[in-house]
């Protein structure tokens, strides 16, 4: 019954309200608000659109957004609850209501770290987001994303693969799935991890969902990584909340050849941003502490010879290149370096990229 309140009162007032600080200090949530709905005005913190909504809106007006609502599972917590999470509390446009599936409590944890990026990232960004997702994960920090194509989901997939805790705010209702090539993923993301959105179900479809989410995974994160951003980024409305917000801004740089990294770079030449290339530089800004006690020396597993051609073929990649590029770099003939490039593939010294470009990873 509760999160029918908590429906209402999300319908009612709106997604990224400028007044959403000020009722979140009220102290008084959304069941009372119902039953004062005739009179919000007298409290002189809500808007005139609310105080209609409000009047003209009863329970009975939502019961079919919380019959969707049960129907997948989807649960929700208000600004008044006790397990409301504190990091998303401190920002004037609080969120009033939050739906949710998975462990709520990953947002307690000691270490977050926001990672974004460009939705069409290269060879190179792909390595960059994995490695440091990755160190980060590892460490215990929590990786928190928007689950987007391109850096985004590869950043949640890097931290599940290294056996750590990730978080997705979604630009749309929990019931929908953005990009639809996420549809397995995010139901495990909300099976064994956190999703959450500020959207309820039926929620119309607006591009703005997407930048207002973004000023959530800023307020949740720690520090915010940009892995690879051009100039005019959606990512870098992300990093604009996190330098409201006052959380530290990290950037992997790039080639300053590279549109890909113009945004990224241009973060560094203004001094908003740090630059990293490890996700460990990140968790020791915030105050991790690398444990040395008891660790054993890895022993030095020697790599195998490679063949003149094989070395030619690997000395040729230089960041991320795809096969034509490859093939006139070395001058040998094509059916000899796609065969191997799949030799050096299985053996680990390269990987082929989800953008189909080549890159060492020795």
């Amino acid at each position: 019954m509760k999160q029918l309140y908590d429906i209402w009162f999300a319908h009612i007032m709106g997604v990224n309200c400028s007044n959403g600080g000020r009722i979140a200090q009220s102290g008084f949530g959304p069941r009372f608000y119902y039953n004062c709905r005739d009179s919000l005005k007298q409290f002189n913190i809500f808007t005139e659109r609310q105080t209609e909504a409000a009047a003209t809106t009863s329970l009975e007006d939502v019961e079919d957004i919380y019959r969707i609502h049960t129907e997948n599972s989807i649960k929700s917590v208000n600004y008044n609850d006790g397990d409301f999470p504190e990091r998303l509390k401190s920002i004037p446009h609080t969120p009033l209501v939050i739906f949710y599936k998975g462990d709520l409590n990953l947002l307690k944890s000691e270490y977050t770290v926001g990672i974004v990026g460009s939705r069409r990232c290269n060879g190179e960004g792909e390595q960059a987001c994995n490695m440091i997702a990755e160190d980060i994960a590892q460490l215990g920090g929590v990786v928190v994303s928007g689950l987007a194509q391109g850096i985004d989901t590869i950043a949640h997939k890097a931290a599940v693969n290294a056996g750590g805790r990730t978080v997705a705010f979604l630009g749309t209702p929990l019931n929908e799935y953005f990009p639809k090539t996420n549809i397995k993923f995010q139901d495990k993301l909300c099976a064994e991890h956190l999703v959450i959105s500020e959207y309820y179900c039926t929620y119309p479809y607006y591009s703005a969902n997407f930048i207002a989410r973004n000023r959530l995974i800023a307020a949740a994160s720690d520090a915010l990584c940009v892995v690879q951003a051009k100039e005019r980024s959606g990512s870098l409305a992300t990093v604009n909340r996190a330098v409201e917000y006052d959380k530290p801004v990290f950037t992997v740089p790039g080639s300053i050849f590279s549109p890909a990294y113009s945004g990224s770079n241009k973060l560094l030449v203004d001094g908003i941003a740090k630059a990293v290339t490890k996700g460990s530089q990140i968790m020791e800004y915030l105050g991790y502490t690398p444990q040395t006690e008891g660790v054993q020396e890895q022993p030095i597993v020697e790599t195998p010879a490679l063949d003149e051609i094989s070395l030619a073929v690997l000395n040729a990649i230089d960041g991320q290149m795809n096969t034509n590029t490859i093939i006139r770099t070395c001058g040998l003939k094509a059916a000899i370096v796609k065969a191997t490039l799949t030799a050096l593939e299985m053996d680990g010294w390269i990987k082929h990229t989800d953008s189909g470009e080549y890159i060492r990873t020795k």
